[in-house]
């Protein structure tokens, strides 16, 4: 990485190649960043942002304006931010052809347009729940949850820590000719067979809580909402399910007892929440180490004196190799905290508790914290302490 491009390659090219490279580098998102005298472009791989190369001003803002082209964007604004898509196919190797769905948003900076492009590679994504990262007894109670005949289950974290991945994944293990699943979605990233799939436009006044009241006219059996993003969203989704229908969401908390305090704020009636709420998975994703490279080694005394960990024998590293780019890492996997509701905790709720309240109840109830979920990982020889550190 580090290339400098000059005019003399074509804008076609130019952006061809380093889509392919992306491709090839598990690239998902592509930053081309306006500097005063060139643009800037970084890969994120794994979630961390990484230089890639730099293109002269007039290259980089013929790229830019093809880009454009490409999403059907007005090349003429540069004022205001735009959002837009294309199709990119792909020839592999193995000579497969990835047909990926690209999607652009540019956003007007000081000194020119910023534009970001994210690959998803639809076609490879393997949307299958045991691939996630969830450990045995885990993965049997989120096997129990799908196989429900109805109920509220939310799954939450900050963006990009796999949210909608792992909804997809529940989707897939309970799509069946038996039942109806629809989603509303903001965008639809994810394309399954036999599963109805809307998109959400808010500028015409079609949002999360119209979309939910459509559907229900559409005989459902199960409803997955890209997100609960207000209060009116989170009640039509919880008396949807207390109507024997199956309802996922995802909401923007930092843990799973946090979701639950945040339904609370949203002042949602304590009887609703208790009624429907089955469960709600709290994740983030970390860095897996490169099986080509990885070695473990003993703690240091430093590392001796955190609670968490002090009770391993060794944890693994990388040194990084020409199979992971020098990173030490190789693609990313799960980490997870499902809180189940119990009978107790439904008659603390019913108090309006405080956070920390829901925390130590859930944990009596049997609640593991993402911290206790990183560390059997870590051992495992999955991850590494400072990739955990890193995120938690």
């Amino acid at each position: 990485m580090g290339n400098f491009i000059n005019e003399e390659h074509s804008a076609v090219r130019v952006l061809e190649n380093l889509i392919t490279k992306a491709i090839k580098n598990r690239v998902s998102d592509i930053h081309l960043e306006p500097k005063e005298s060139a643009i800037r472009v970084r890969f994120r791989i794994d979630g961390i942002l990484y230089h890639d190369s730099i293109l002269e001003l007039e290259i980089g803002g013929q790229v830019l304006s093809r880009i454009k082209v490409l999403a059907h964007l007005d090349v003429s604004e540069k004022r205001i931010p735009q959002d837009g898509k294309f199709l990119f196919s792909y020839t592999n190797i193995s000579e497969i052809i990835y047909n990926l769905d690209l999607r652009v948003s540019t956003f007007p900076t000081t000194l020119g347009e910023k534009i970001v492009i994210r690959l998803l590679n639809v076609e490879q994504v393997n949307l299958i729940l045991e691939n996630l990262g969830f450990e045995p007894e885990m993965l049997d109670k989120i096997k129990t949850i799908v196989k429900s005949c109805g109920g509220f289950f939310l799954v939450t974290g900050p963006t990009g820590s796999g949210k909608t991945t792992t909804l997809h994944a529940m989707l897939k293990a309970v799509n069946c000719i038996e039942k109806n699943v629809c989603t509303l979605e903001d965008p639809v990233e994810y394309h399954i067979n036999e599963i109805t799939q809307g998109q959400v436009y808010p500028d015409i006044g079609f949002g999360f809580e119209t979309g939910i009241r459509a559907l229900l006219r559409q005989d459902p059996d199960i409803i997955m909402v890209g997100e609960i993003r207000d209060k009116e969203t989170a009640k039509v989704a919880i008396k949807s399910a207390l109507t024997g229908h199956f309802v996922l969401s995802t909401l923007h908390t930092n843990d799973a007892p946090g979701a639950l305090v945040r339904l609370l704020d949203m002042d949602i009636e304590h009887y609703l929440i208790n009624s429907a709420l089955t469960g709600i998975l709290a994740q983030r994703l970390v860095r897996k180490l490169c099986e080509n490279c990885k070695f473990k080694r003993i703690l240091t005394h430093s590392e001796l004196s955190l609670n968490n960990i002090k009770s391993l024998k060794y944890i693994y590293e990388a040194n990084g190799c020409e199979n992971c780019s020098g990173t030490g890492y190789k693609g990313r996997i799960g980490i997870f905290q499902l809180l189940l509701t119990t009978d107790k905790l439904k008659a603390l709720v019913c108090e309006s508790p405080s956070l920390d309240k829901i925390y130590l109840q859930a944990l009596v109830d049997g609640m593991e914290s993402l911290m206790d979920d990183a560390v059997k990982k870590l051992a495992q020889g999955v991850t590494s302490l400072r990739e955990i550190l890193r995120v938690l």
